[in-house]
This record gives structure tokens, sequence and C-alpha cells, in this order.
């Protein structure tokens, strides 16, 4: 593997996996042709184009770089080879059988940052505060994942808009989008007690105040809190007043007010966004908001006033 700049490894891994597997595309002589979906965001996958009929299983781009520099477990061609053979091994599905309005999950990140990419590639999105709603189909079985953009000619096709989409898929059981609502005391706790290689801390050195916060997020990431039903299984745990920490585009921090003063809240989260940025992880920077649930509208509002800018809805 070759060295990269640590503050750009992410975008330099993923340019050297895209012109690896596209070079072995073309060697398999099968006029075979790469696509993406979510392009160019902290979400993007990527699978063999289809027929237009069938569509074949995809692959997270994190997880490629994941594999290829954080636990360097695959050089880059050897990724590409082993992802090829997947693709060569599963079953293909019907694009009509993905593009169900009951297989749409929400997908947010920042507004700012993506919405010049979101209008290149026709992506459905509504501007939600500082982040961008988007949407994409999946279906998952026997641990492959199948997905794909939900677009703006799936608005027209359906006839509805995106507010309305919003709303028709955001009440799924918590079951469904893989939620998960994890306690950081005792998920702390059992790591401590089960790792013997840390032997400078202890169960007693986990803060009390711990107890009070969730660490929640689904296959979609953070995109679980915008699910009513996964916030009331929340509201069980902590009651209705709570903070929700956007710590990145995969996970969501939720605590009591009692824990933290929520101006240091905010100011800790400036501060993990600026350190993202600087260190080359400024796409799981999601929002520079800490949110507030508000179970009546069942919705999530800034728990601090602040400038919003406008964007167009597609």
């Amino acid at each position: 593997m070759r060295d990269y700049d640590e503050d750009q490894a992410y975008d330099e891994v993923r340019e050297d996996f895209i012109e690896e597997f596209k070079d072995q595309l073309k060697q398999r002589g099968k006029g075979e042709e790469m696509e993406f979906i979510a392009e160019g965001t902290p979400f993007e996958s990527f699978m063999i184009k289809g027929d237009g009929a069938s569509i074949c299983p995809s692959m997270s781009m994190e997880l490629v770089y994941i594999n290829c520099y954080t636990i360097a477990a695959y050089e880059i061609d050897e990724a590409a080879r082993y992802i090829l053979g997947m693709h060569d091994n599963a079953e293909r599905i019907a694009c009509e059988q993905l593009e169900q309005i009951d297989n749409v999950l929400i997908f947010p990140m920042n507004l700012s940052k993506y919405w010049e990419k979101l209008e290149k590639n026709h992506i459905t999105y509504m501007p939600y505060r500082d982040m961008a709603i988007t949407f994409q189909f999946i279906y998952e079985t026997e641990n492959r994942s199948y997905c794909k953009d939900v677009k703006e000619d799936h608005l027209i096709q359906w006839g509805i808009n995106v507010e309305e989409l919003f709303e028709k898929v955001r009440y799924k059981e918590v079951e469904e989008i893989g939620t998960q609502i994890i306690n950081v005391y005792d998920n702390v706790k059992k790591s401590l007690e089960n790792n013997q290689s840390i032997i400078f801390s202890s169960v007693e050195d986990v803060r009390e105040e711990a107890r009070q916060v969730y660490q929640v997020y689904g296959v979609n990431g953070f995109g679980a809190v915008f699910y009513p039903k996964v916030m009331e299984e929340v509201i069980k745990k902590l009651g209705g007043d709570m903070v929700i920490v956007p710590d990145d585009g995969f996970t969501a921090y939720i605590q009591t007010f009692d824990v933290k003063d929520l101006s240091d809240v905010q100011e800790e989260l400036q501060f993990q966004n600026e350190t993202k940025e600087a260190i080359g992880d400024g796409r799981h920077v999601i929002s520079g908001h800490v949110f507030k649930y508000d179970a009546v509208k069942k919705s999530l509002v800034p728990a601090i006033d602040s400038k919003i800018e406008k964007y167009r809805t597609r």
C-alpha cells in the first residue's frame, strides 16, 4: 500500500480504489461499468451497473476505506478482486423489487457540504436545519445489501413531494432499520470487565453520568433519530427532556439535560466538528446543531437557536 497523507487518506484511498476497480472491470472484458449510490457523500456505495431490469449488491465505500487503510486488511487490488468475486457469486434482484416506497430509508448528511452533489446527480433531498435529508432504497438479504438513490423521477412516479415522502417512510418499526439503543455506562463497563488488557482503567472509573447517555443508530446511522418509534423507545429510557448530539453521520448520542450544561455540549460539538475537518474526517460532520425532541410534532428542533441557511428543496 502506498503512503497516504493522513488528512487526505479517505479521498486518496477512494480515488485509488475506483481506478483499480474500473481497471479490473476492463480486464474482464465484459463491458461492465461501475455505478455509484450517493456518490461523493458519506453514504457512498458502489456496484456493477445492472441491465436496467435487475440490480446486484452494493458495497460501502467507507467499508473499503476501513479495510484498505484503517485496519489495512487488504491492498487496494486485493479488495477490488474480492469485491468482484462477491458480485459474481451474488444473486441479482429485480429493480422493481427494490424500488418500493416500503424499502426507502432516511439518510441525513451535511447540507452545505453536499447539496451541490445531490443537485448534480438529481438525488431527492429535503433541507432540515443544516442537514440534507436524503433517501435510499435499501433491501437486505443473506448478508447482502441492495441499494439505490431515490431520485426526482421517483417522486414524479409516485405523485408526491419530498416532504410527503419523508412523512411516509419515517414511521417504521425500530427493528426495520436495525436500531441500536446502547447505554454508554453499561457498554463501557462491559468492555472494561471483558478486556483484561485495559490495565489502567476499572469499572469504578466510569462516570456515573454515563448512565444517562445513550448511543443511538440504525443501518442509516444518525437517521434513526428521525423515526418517531425509535424516539419513543429513547423517551422510555430517558424521559422527554433530552439533548440529541449528532456525533457523526453514523451515530447520535442522546442524554438528559442533567449530564452537562447545554452551552458546553454545543462547544464540544463545534470543537469535535473542527477536529474532524482538520484530520480529514470532515465527511463525518453532519450538523452544527445540538437538538431537542418535540414529542408532539415528532421532530428534532435546535436546542440553541442559530441562523439557518436556506437551500432549494429537490
